[in-house]
């Protein structure tokens, strides 16, 4: 008889503001990761990634874990899920301590680090994260493991990302609507990057973009570690809204449009079989004959700003040489036609269209289903949350889940030394 393998359950949530998707997948004991459930719903309730209405986002929700529990015949309670929105913000920051026995141990790295939160931050903020990046010895720079080595003076050079307290609150209090518990509350950039950015991409100094619904969320890595972060306040749901507002139809027929004739690149216009488009306004029998140039023209002047915003970013801290292998763009934005193209064109650089790839032996291929820039933030939270010690908290005479989170995002650094 063959030894049987006793299989974990992790279970994420991808809050978007245009979808809410759900993955389920097992974990055996040597870690080998397989997607056994999805499920998927239009996601309202939410603006620019922030719960605005809690009793809709609570009922796309449930539909969305009900479809995923179906296909996998598992229940799920516990879930890891993302954040973003436009109440993200991220800082560098530096600490410095004297090293107590000449020899650097666990507590001068604590204590290091400590030093570098000391930070002030605006009312309602919390730390997200605190994500060390190099540590100076005496002077000597960018060291990444500094235990173990000799030494009068430890600086630590930390990347804090921080958020509204009350938009953490909301996401968990949705969640709990439904019966689940939230144990990981993930940075969406951190997510997508680790489903498509190659660990040499990581290391040689790479950006990666997530064209979301209602945010683009950008980051930086280098050194296999994050250098920088950003959310920009424009994404999908600005595209569709423009075509709605400058073609005189719909919400639903502009975002229909936007996905089946979009483009925002000019040369693109001449591989295009048509030069009108006739679309159904489902109202009174109309019809309305559409300008396919016209698409062009609305569409890649938000497609510039995007850009714009990003380029101003880089400049304004001097980062454009620490991307190297260039930016992967990446969420349901970044598959607009002529994307690819207009950032080449942008910023002088190679640009590449991510899609959720498995880099590690013992994870089973990305299945079909959600092999798409489209489901980055999903898969990455999945890998994200597969690589925790199991995600659990330890009882204690303080029951707020919230408090208990935001604990444990405190505690994070422990898992990047």
């Amino acid at each position: 008889m063959g030894k049987s393998i006793l299989k974990d359950i992790v279970s994420v949530i991808d809050i978007g503001t245009t979808k809410i998707c759900v993955l389920i997948a097992t974990q055996d004991s040597d870690g080998k990761l397989d997607l056994i459930g999805f499920g998927q719903h239009p996601s309202y309730g939410l603006k620019k990634g922030v719960i605005v209405n809690v009793t809709k986002t609570v009922d796309s929700l449930k539909k969305a874990i009900k479809q995923a529990e179906n296909m996998s015949g598992i229940q799920i309670d516990t879930v890891a899920v993302g954040i973003s929105g436009g109440h993200i913000n991220s800082l560098n920051s530096t600490g410095v301590v004297a090293i107590k026995n000449k020899d650097i141990n666990q507590d001068d790295v604590d204590r290091v680090v400590e030093a570098a939160k000391a930070v002030a931050l605006p009312q309602g903020q919390e730390i997200l994260h605190v994500l060390p990046q190099y540590f100076k010895i005496d002077g000597q720079e960018c060291i990444l493991d500094s235990i173990g080595m000799h030494g009068i003076r430890l600086e630590a050079q930390v990347h804090i990302i921080t958020g509204a307290v009350c938009s953490a609150q909301n996401i968990i209090k949705a969640c709990e609507m439904t019966g689940v518990r939230v144990s990981d509350i993930v940075l969406e950039q951190i997510a997508s990057a680790d489903a498509v950015l190659t660990p040499s991409e990581k290391e040689l100094g790479v950006g990666i973009l997530d064209i979301g619904g209602g945010t683009s969320d950008f980051a930086i890595y280098r050194d296999g570690r994050i250098m920088h972060s950003k959310v920009l306040p424009i994404a999908g749901n600005h595209f569709t809204n423009d075509l709605a507002i400058g073609l005189g139809i719909p919400i639903e027929k502009a975002e229909e449009l936007k996905k089946t004739h979009g483009f925002v690149f000019e040369e693109c216009f001449l591989d295009l079989d048509n030069d009108k488009i006739t679309i159904d306004l489902e109202y009174e029998n109309k019809t309305k004959n559409i300008e396919t140039y016209s698409l062009y023209e609305i569409l890649n002047p938000r497609a510039e700003e995007i850009f714009d915003l990003l380029c101003d970013e880089l400049v304004k801290y001097r980062l454009q040489g620490f991307m190297p292998s260039g930016i992967v763009l990446t969420g349901g934005g970044s598959l607009l036609l002529g994307m690819q193209n207009l950032a080449k064109n942008k910023f002088g650089m190679p640009i590449r269209i991510g899609v959720p790839s498995c880099y590690k032996s013992n994870i089973t291929p990305v299945p079909d289903l959600i092999k798409s820039p489209v489901y980055a933030t999903g898969y990455g939270l999945l890998l994200y949350a597969s690589g925790q010690d199991r995600l659990d908290f330890i009882a204690n005479s303080d029951n707020s889940a919230f408090k208990k989170i935001f604990k444990r995002m405190k505690s994070w650094i422990y898992d990047f030394l």
